[in-house]
């Protein structure tokens, strides 16, 4: 008991002074490394979104996109033509995405497997194709995108994005500790049976979808106001469906940390070949995925429990 109560002290005292570390890290660190961990902490919130409904469902969200870059283009628009402050349009842009996203969710969440994948990706490449006609350029500006000047400094975004990847890690520790992911997990495993035992699982993947579709949103918000820019072609790209899924699978899908040490690593490795091998970056950064994939399918945090380092416990 000792050593247990111990061991809790020592994760904490941890905790604490990591977080001290990050909030001071802008008093000291140049732009570069500022700009560096601010794309990670973006992306932690997309994997980490991405892994609260997919992980725990198993239903394959290939639209991540659809969620970025509705909600950035609201905010975007909001600041760019309407003289929003940004505090105040980012959390209007993930509302507005989370409430289309229940209609969304109602319909396609009916549909499972591959079909549900397809519809998705369908949903996002439809979007993109939408907002970039000319029958939207008087709201969304068409192709030529839309650029604009928030007025927020880099030390102010780092924080608000700091902020937001840790109020997502407890939204997600608490959902996967949660009465309410065990019944996500049950669905997972087996939806058909989890029906029979009175779950509502309809009810519950919607929720899910829409807690999702929120944190990411809001996240995408806060990408595109870092960028000063926003087009089509950019916010429902397949990139931003595919690199936070791939960080996912890094550190371990179905597990609460894993999209942190997935996102933190895969952007070191990133911007590592980037620098030292960029002619031959594709070909070192695709056999690197080859060999995760075949050494460590579960994931780092997955290979990790299976080896007895971390308790098999759904905290983790």
């Amino acid at each position: 008991m000792r050593r247990l109560f111990g061991n809790r002290s020592q994760i904490w005292i941890g905790i604490v002074l990591l977080m001290a570390f990050l909030i001071a890290f802008p008093f000291f660190a140049t732009d570069y490394w500022m700009t560096l961990l601010i794309l990670i902490f973006i992306f932690t919130v997309y994997a980490s979104g991405w892994n609260l409904f997919s992980g725990l469902t198993g239903y394959t969200n290939f639209g991540l996109a659809w969620f970025i870059g509705v909600s950035g283009y609201v905010s975007s628009l909001l600041i760019a033509d309407y003289n929003f402050f940004w505090l105040l349009a980012w959390p209007i842009g993930a509302l507005f995405t989370s409430m289309i996203s229940i209609g969304v969710g109602y319909i396609l969440l009916r549909i499972k497997g591959v079909y549900f994948a397809i519809s998705m990706v369908a949903l996002a490449e439809g979007t993109r194709e939408l907002f970039g006609t000319e029958y939207l350029s008087p709201i969304t500006h068409g192709g030529k995108g839309v650029p604009f000047v928030a007025g927020i400094g880099l030390s102010t975004l780092y924080w608000a994005i700091l902020l937001l990847a840790f109020l997502s890690l407890i939204v997600c520790y608490m959902i996967f500790s949660s009465k309410f992911g065990l019944r996500l997990l049950a669905i997972r495993e087996d939806e058909q049976a989890a029906e029979t035992l009175g779950i509502h699982t309809t009810r519950d993947k919607i929720t899910t979808f829409v807690i999702s579709a929120f944190l990411v949103g809001l996240a995408g918000a806060i990408h595109f106001t870092y960028q000063n820019y926003i087009d089509p072609s950019f916010a429902f790209s397949i990139h931003l469906t595919i690199t936070p899924i791939v960080m996912t699978l890094f550190g371990g899908i179905g597990t609460v940390f894993g999209p942190v040490i997935g996102a933190t690593l895969f952007t070191f490795i990133h911007e590592i070949l980037w620098a030292e091998v960029t002619l031959l970056y594709m070909a070192f950064f695709g056999g690197i995925l080859m060999a995760l994939i075949l050494f460590f399918p579960q994931g780092l945090l997955g290979w990790m429990k299976e080896r007895g380092i971390l308790p098999r416990i759904r905290k983790i």
